[in-house]
């Protein structure tokens, strides 16, 4: 089996202990950094061993204050998730620093380390304006990047995509403007919804975009949208000088955004957008005809219609998660073992499959929830039976993931250990061939995984080692 983490229960409540940094602190010099392109591995000034990608604008300065965002990303994927943000900061003139060592699903000590070395170098090593320093993660990243905001009162928003508040997080009111971002089939969607209600709840400037997808990062140019809606917050709230030509486009396309919504019917979507414009633009324009198209939505029988649905299906979906944990427990608890097909109908897989071919709504809802399914049984739930080595309950388990998704290489592959920590030779060399098709190409981590020792000898099993190596596969929960 691959090497997986161990997501450790405690949060971040001790990140910046005996942090502070000195008042009269004065930026290094960046003469030589590069502007205009991104820096890889650049050293922390108070912990070498932590490093980051920088990108600075073309036209970056040192004798002037610059916006920055943090970037944390859950598995250190520094570059990939700066270039999200990356045409953004050189028009908006912002400073992107993304570690490299940021993680998920793992211990929290690699995390608390990584960013007690990227904040003070935000302030120790460039010309940052204290006022604008904002923070954004994806999925574990964005836990991490709420954190540190309740932690910091120098932290001016968050981009938050794909993550939850932890239970203590509802607790006490955040005061910083929160940006949040999720795939509509990401596993994560609810706990996403419930974030925005309660920001909803401490009526706080606070906006959530869904797009087409599942877990992942969102789009560049939804990536951009989020840091020109912070300029537009810090142009209304006097953090930055205005600028009459940006809040003219930003509020055309907002305004054009909503009434295409409109023409279209998706009027939740619609309101929302013309409530923001009302909201972000108040005292740097005028906003009539945002008002005039709320009030006109709240009139409609359809509007209200349309949010009860909503809601009705996010009740559906809480409850079966409900059934979904009581499964998973059921296999966790020593319970008999069920075959792979009689667990897929333990968790409802057959009746989602059927509901998830509808349009709409319903139809979301059930690829969704598949989605959820799929990441429990393929990361989550497996990495807990291979720890207990429970292996015959890992193959259930891995059937059902395979059956969602058959062709994901690193399901494929765990399902090939299991079967083969369980003396099933023959289904084991075809669901690891199934994973080498599917892109599982590190050979050499093949031909070492102690899980696959009685495959060693097998003519099939040394033809697919020793084949040219292709692209590697990586085992991710994102």
């Amino acid at each position: 089996m691959l090497a997986a983490h161990t997501w450790s229960k405690f949060g971040l409540g001790f990140l910046l202990l005996g942090l502070a940094v000195p008042g009269n602190t004065q930026p290094s010099s960046t003469t030589e950094l590069p502007r205009g392109e991104m820096v890889e591995g650049l050293q922390c000034q108070t912990d070498p061993s932590q490093t980051y990608s920088l990108y600075l604008p073309s036209y970056y300065e040192p004798n002037r204050k610059w916006p920055a965002l943090l970037i944390f990303d859950p598995r250190g994927r520094s570059v990939a998730a700066a270039e999200l943000f990356r045409e953004a900061a050189e028009d908006l003139g912002w400073i992107l620093m993304s570690s490299n060592d940021t993680r998920s699903d793992g211990p929290m000590e690699p995390n608390i380390k990584a960013i007690n070395a990227l904040w003070p170098e935000i302030h120790l090593q460039y010309p940052t304006d204290y006022d604008r320093i904002y923070v954004t993660g994806f999925s574990g990243g964005a836990m991490m990047a709420w954190q540190l905001g309740y932690l910091s009162a120098e932290v001016a928003g968050v981009l938050a995509a794909g993550g939850r508040f932890e239970p203590s997080n509802f607790r006490e009111r955040l005061n910083f403007p929160n940006f949040g971002v999720v795939g509509e089939l990401d596993f994560n969607f609810l706990e996403m919804h419930e974030v925005h209600q309660q920001l909803v709840r401490w009526e706080l400037d606070e906006r959530l975009e869904i797009f087409p997808g599942p877990h992942s990062w969102m789009p560049a140019p939804l990536a951009r949208e989020g840091l020109e809606w912070f300029e537009l917050l810090a142009m209304r709230d006097g953090l930055r000088e205005p600028d009459p030509e940006r809040i003219e486009r930003w509020y055309e396309r907002g305004l054009n955004a909503a009434r295409a919504l409109e023409e279209t019917n998706q009027l939740r979507a619609a309101a929302a957008r013309y409530a923001d414009l009302e909201s972000s633009f108040a005292g740097l324009r005028a906003t009539s005809e945002a008002a005039a198209g709320s009030q006109r939505l709240a009139k409609t029988k359809e509007l209200k219609r349309q949010r009860k649905d909503f809601q009705r299906w996010l009740d559906f979906e809480t409850r079966f998660r409900n059934r979904l944990y009581d499964a998973y427990n059921g296999m966790r608890s020593g319970a008999p073992i069920w075959s792979g097909a009689a667990f897929a109908r333990q968790l409802g897989v057959p009746e989602l499959e059927v509901q998830a071919q509808k349009e709409g709504a319903a139809g979301v809802v059930a690829q969704r929830l598949l989605e959820t399914i799929f990441t429990q049984t393929s990361f989550y739930l497996t990495r807990e039976l291979f720890g207990a080595q429970e292996y015959e309950r890992a193959v259930a388990v891995l059937q059902v993931a395979t059956r969602i998704h058959g062709d994901r290489a690193i399901a494929q592959y765990q399902l090939a250990c299991a079967l083969a920590r369980t003396g099933q030779k023959e289904p084991a060399l075809e669901a690891l061939e199934r994973a080498v098709a599917a892109g599982f190409a590190n050979r050499e981590w093949i031909s070492q995984d102690p899980d696959l020792e009685i495959l060693r000898n097998e003519a099939r099993f040394q033809a697919l080692v020793q084949a040219p190596p292709g692209s590697e596969a990586v085992a991710t929960g994102e």
